[in-house]
């Protein structure tokens, strides 16, 4: 009699667990069924630009792990602690740009302003509550994890000032009703994140936000209004504190350098020449053996340069320039006003963080604090990276299945050149 309902409750035990077995099957197919109808079925364009972002990423990944264990070790962690985290940052941010894919613009284009708001709110707290690296305050703890803001309020401002460009394209005469709203949304962003210090996140930002302003037909005495205080201002910035020490020392390299500015970029230069035409070997890089600060991040293409050679860097920088045309491609299909301004925005993004943070490692630039897009160590940058590139392949879907497109603005071209 006692044992009759044991084997019930075996019975029952068996049969929830049936069930729970069924509900993550079904739960698994349905995704493989979402992320399928994401990515399967899209246009040549599509599949280009995503086959690249997808290469850039593993290779990035590859290179984090080549890069990072010293510096992980040195900090007392385990040797695979930064490549785990860079995987999984790329695990979110290929999620993260699913959504984006199959995220209808008019939501996107409602809920900027907000986003904008927010990460303001959040750089705010930066500079109250964040902590600095290398003088940089540009990182804060959010529930224990290291986040930087920054990386998203470019994607914010992308987006904001995308719509203030559509709501006020009858206004392109009158400076205060147009162009004015669009540098006071990049002054405040561009001008928060300056305050902790962080010059070359800056630059980008300021760099995108004029850009797309230009392309979108700007007037020439505007822009030149604006580029000379920005110049002067840049003039200013560049001559105190350790900025005149580091633009110094790259101005006059031979000098004497007691304090070691030149450092850095020494070593990265080092590291280029050290690799030759075909590199030490994967792996097997000298200057990340503590030769080289934020090797793993900022410096990463001097790893790239040493290890792999100046084939490998050349075929890195080559996919850069084809990441570029693959977004130009897709910029010279889209009809649908914001979602034109929104890839002058991004192509501006990738191409100029790019440019700065190899320029910087090839010494044509001072050391500024800017990662490689897709490639350096960080999973704020590579999760904001992936999610705006995945609004880039969202217009191209609907580019080519116009029934997919949710916006009923304008679908007359606006030329790229003035």
């Amino acid at each position: 009699m006692r044992n009759k309902p044991i084997r019930q409750t075996k019975r029952k035990s068996g049969k929830s667990t049936a069930q729970l077995s069924d509900v993550t099957g079904a739960a698994i197919s349905r995704f493989g069924g979402w992320l399928n109808g994401t990515f399967r079925g899209q246009s040549k364009a599509f599949n280009f630009l995503l086959g690249l972002v997808i290469i850039l990423v593993i290779f990035g990944l590859v290179m984090v792990l080549s890069a990072s264990y010293v510096v992980a070790l040195r900090s007392g962690s385990d040797a695979y602690s930064v490549f785990y985290k860079q995987g999984i940052s790329a695990v979110l941010g290929f999620l993260a740009m699913a959504v984006m894919v199959r995220m209808p613009i008019a939501v996107l284009q409602r809920l900027a302003p907000l986003f904008y708001l927010l990460f303001l709110g959040v750089q705010v707290l930066v500079l109250l509550f964040g902590s600095s690296v290398y003088g940089n305050r540009n990182w804060i703890k959010i529930f224990g994890i290291s986040i930087q803001p920054s990386e998203f309020l470019k994607l914010a401002l992308v987006l904001v000032i995308a719509g203030i460009l559509v709501q006020r394209r009858e206004m392109f005469d009158d400076f205060m009703n147009s162009w004015a709203w669009g540098l006071g949304a990049m002054i405040l962003a561009t001008g928060l994140v300056l305050a902790g210090s962080d010059l070359g996140t800056a630059m980008v930002m300021f760099g995108l936000s004029f850009v797309m302003m230009i392309l979108a037909g700007m007037p020439r005495k505007v822009i030149w209004g604006v580029l000379i205080p920005v110049v002067l201002a840049a003039a200013l910035l560049a001559n105190t504190g350790s900025r005149k020490a580091r633009i110094n020392a790259w101005l006059f390299p031979d000098a004497p350098d007691p304090t070691d500015v030149g450092w850095q970029a020494k070593h990265g230069i080092w590291a280029l020449a050290a690799g030759g035409f075909g590199g030490t070997g994967l792996g097997d890089s000298k200057m990340k053996w503590s030769w080289i600060p934020m090797i793993d991040n900022d410096y990463i293409f001097s790893v790239v340069g040493e290890e792999l050679g100046l084939a490998g860097a050349a075929t890195l920088i080559l996919l850069y320039v084809l990441l570029s045309f693959a977004l130009v491609r897709i910029l010279n299909r889209t009809n649908r006003l914001y979602e034109r301004f929104v890839m002058f925005g991004i192509l501006s993004w990738i191409a100029i963080q790019s440019l700065i943070n190899i320029g910087v490692v090839l010494n044509f630039l001072p050391v500024l604090g800017v990662p490689l897009p897709l490639i350096s160590s960080g999973g704020t940058s590579l999760l904001a990276t992936l999610m705006t590139l995945g609004i880039a392949l969202g217009i191209e879907s609907r580019n080519s299945n116009p029934q997919l497109s949710t916006s009923g603005r304008s679908r007359s071209r606006v030329s790229v050149s003035r």
